[in-house]
């Protein structure tokens, strides 16, 4: 787990929950919390950990009442 722990903080993901927590932000991520995880820390356990909110890419979507248009050009 040490290991772990030195890996988060060596990558970007380490970056985000603490940007959250500093600007009253939300982490979006499509990782589930994983209490068993051994070899790496999915972001979700560190949002847990600091009471940062964290949800998932499509619950973000939905709360901004994203649309996407396809447009298939005429040949």
């Amino acid at each position: 787990m040490a290991a772990a722990k030195v890996e988060f903080a060596r990558v970007a993901d380490g970056w985000l929950p603490a940007y959250a927590m500093a600007f009253s932000g939300t982490v979006v991520t499509h990782e589930e919390p994983a209490r068993e995880a051994k070899k790496r820390i999915p972001l979700p356990n560190v949002c847990e950990e600091f009471s940062i909110p964290y949800i998932d890419t499509f619950t973000m979507l939905r709360a901004l009442e994203a649309r996407f248009h396809w447009h298939v050009p005429q040949a």
